[in-house]
């Protein structure tokens, strides 16, 4: 039997409650609203902070996720970006303009550019704008201290009072609060990075608008690389430059990250002293992982995305659109179990493309020889980007659902969306 909605005169009451407005938690309502419009206006989505507020991201969109926000109807070049001419793959450690082994491609399959970069702050922004013009509500300044599952539903207490949802789904983030009350003892795997902003300086770099990923760090101990982005900052053209560690079987012994962004700063002529380095960490997909309970779903980094590159974006959107399926189909047959959903992540081309990345993340980072990796770099270059491009990236492109009986599939829906449009009477909870 189809869930019948509780219509409460309690406006704290809502069918989904979403906790962050991040890409996840603004994707996964985005979505709805096209697979389910009936319950927008019974989803609310709680953040504890107010726009535009400060994330630390390296802000790289891959094609992935452009295609997602495409599917949404949203075009990114309305907010401030850089195109990204080539992504570099080296393994030197050299200073810029020294000769090396390495690669170089573009992402994009017309050959314009290969990646993107935002600044979270305005990318964030942007999404909640356009999530508030297609009707979605949404609080900011409520910071959620308890998530306590009940009878029917999930009870939140904020420092504005409770909320009560049939549904939460959990898209705050690395240290998810949600995650935390399904999975109290669920031990975590988490990637580390850590970043800092600095002009145009140094050895001179103005106008140069490629991305390097040097993998230098992983014969010093650490497993993953630095970056070097083109970013913008207030209108100004800035380089977004870090490290990234996997941390994939433990840390190895070696320099520490901040050592290690430090040595990438002088090969630029920069003192890290100069700067303000932040960290945050990167919860990584894990396939033996939870990612639900019943009347609770995890999306994005609250669940996991990838371990290779730390890629987050464009998982955080994936996520959105699963879950958005998977939603529409609970109230449909009125089973909030989600007994289903890993499922569904699995089987999902983003699922599918994340369990790749774990794999190679837990397998290259371990190949610590500098010759072996020069050789991966340079002579394996035709090798290694076909696997990037059919394996690594281009997910979104592909089915992003197990395989139906495409003759039964709109029969199936439409079902569905009829059983959801069904919702209006009352019922206690």
């Amino acid at each position: 039997m189809p869930y019948n909605r509780r219509m409460s005169e309690d406006p704290r009451e809502y069918d989904i409650i979403i906790l962050g407005s991040g890409p996840a938690g603004i994707s996964t309502a985005l979505h709805l609203a096209q697979v389910a419009p009936e319950l927008v206006s019974r989803t609310l989505i709680l953040e504890k902070e107010k726009h535009p507020r400060h994330k630390l991201c390296g802000g790289g969109i891959l094609a992935d996720g452009e295609v997602l926000l495409h599917r949404l109807g949203l075009d990114l070049a309305e907010i401030p970006h850089c195109d990204v001419d080539w992504a570099k793959f080296e393994f030197n450690g050299r200073a810029p303009g020294e000769p090396g082994q390495g690669m170089k491609m573009r992402c994009e399959e017309d050959g314009t550019y290969a990646f993107r970069t935002i600044q979270r702050e305005e990318f964030d922004g942007w999404l909640v704008g356009k999530a508030r013009e297609r009707g979605v509500q949404i609080e900011e300044g409520v910071k959620v201290t308890g998530v306590i599952r009940e009878k029917g539903g999930v009870r939140l207490e904020t420092d504005r009072g409770d909320f009560w949802g049939k549904v939460v789904v959990g898209a705050d983030g690395s240290n998810s609060l949600v995650r935390r009350a399904v999975l109290p003892i669920e031990k975590a795997h988490s990637a580390r990075a850590l970043e800092v902003v600095t002009p145009l300086g140094g050895r001179s770099e103005k106008g140069k608008q490629d991305a390097t990923f040097d993998f230098w760090v992983v014969k010093r101990g650490i497993r993953g690389y630095t970056w070097d982005f083109p970013g913008k900052r207030d209108g100004k053209e800035v380089r977004v430059r870090g490290v990234y560690d996997a941390n994939t079987g433990g840390r190895a012994p070696g320099i520490s990250l901040m050592e290690a962004l430090g040595e990438e700063l002088r090969r630029h002529g920069l003192d890290l002293e100069d700067y303000e380095a932040q960290g945050f960490p990167i919860r990584w997909f894990e396939p033996r992982s939870t990612f639900s309970a019943a009347h609770i779903l995890l999306v994005g980094d609250a669940a996991g995305v990838d371990a290779l590159v730390g890629e987050g974006i464009s998982m955080s959107l994936g996520y959105g659109e699963v879950a958005a399926r998977v939603l529409w189909e609970a109230f449909a047959k009125g089973d909030f179990s989600f007994s289903g959903y890993k499922r569904a992540v699995m089987c999902s081309s983003m699922g599918r493309a994340l369990r790749w990345r774990n794999w190679l993340a837990k397998v290259f980072y371990r190949v610590q020889s500098r010759r072996l990796q020069g050789f991966f770099w340079g002579r394996l270059g035709a090798a290694i980007e076909w696997v990037v491009r059919r394996v690594v990236i281009g997910w979104a492109k592909r089915k992003n659902y197990e395989k139906r009986n495409t003759k039964n599939e709109g029969a199936e829906w439409e079902t569905k969306r009829r059983w959801v449009e069904k919702l209006t009477t009352d019922e206690p909870r």
